[in-house]
């Protein structure tokens, strides 16, 4: 895999992963909503390569859902949608339960895993967004600091630095390895048991998805990059 190839694939992990950071981060507006149609697309090329029954199922209902957009009322899909996020996202009910890392492993809020995510994002000197009020290790923060490294990557490699590239490529794969495969799976199976929108359960699917690719891609580009 030549740099060319590994920075164009980089480019799109870093778009998929900013795309899903605003997913989780709050509820959708509708002049997004209008957008989504083709916002998805990069997300939804990953629709091809899925095993699952159940992710097949919850993605072909997400397709229906998107291509539906520009024919409904977007005021009234907001507010479903905002519902929804608030069921799965804002522990109204208290299941899910609240979308950080130290609450699936630990069952509380702002524990261990807070504090470990935080250490590795003061390390690549990342400090999270002061106008997002949630605790460091909630989803839509991992994968922000996710597309960091991925533009970081990108930049190391469009500038020809082997070095600096493969650093922040190897960081992408023990973050993944340490944290996300770790908790976020629980989460998307709770999103399926609970959500009532075919948005949610679908990119809840190809989050699950995509987090498993872009692991298993990390070390195919580390292997490529040694030397």
């Amino acid at each position: 895999m030549k740099f060319d190839a590994i920075s164009q694939l980089t480019q799109k992990q870093q778009t998929i992963y900013t795309f899903l950071q605003g997913i989780y981060e709050k509820e959708l507006p509708g002049k997004l909503l209008a957008q989504m149609p083709e916002k998805m697309k990069p997300l939804l090329a990953i629709a091809e390569t899925l095993s699952s029954a159940e992710s097949k199922k919850a993605v072909k209902a997400l397709i229906e859902f998107t291509d539906s957009i520009p024919s409904q009322d977007l005021d009234s899909l907001e507010n479903m949608l905002a519902a929804d996020y608030a069921r799965l996202f804002l522990s109204i009910n208290n299941v899910p339960a609240h979308p950080s890392e130290s609450t699936y492993r630990e069952g509380v809020m702002m524990q261990y895993y807070r504090d470990e995510v935080l250490k590795t994002y003061w390390s690549f000197g990342v400090s999270a967004k002061k106008e997002f009020t949630e605790p460091e290790d909630h989803i839509a923060t991992e994968l922000s600091f996710m597309a960091h490294l991925c533009n970081q990557a990108l930049d190391a490699l469009n500038n020809g630095n082997r070095k600096e590239a493969k650093k922040y490529i190897q960081a992408q794969k023990d973050f993944l390895e340490k944290h996300l495969v770790k908790w976020v799976p629980k989460l998307i199976r709770d999103i399926y048991d609970t959500g009532r929108t075919p948005f949610y359960k679908g990119v809840a699917a190809l989050t699950g998805e995509f987090i498993e690719m872009n692991l298993s891609t990390t070390k195919d580009i580390l292997n490529q990059l040694k030397g």
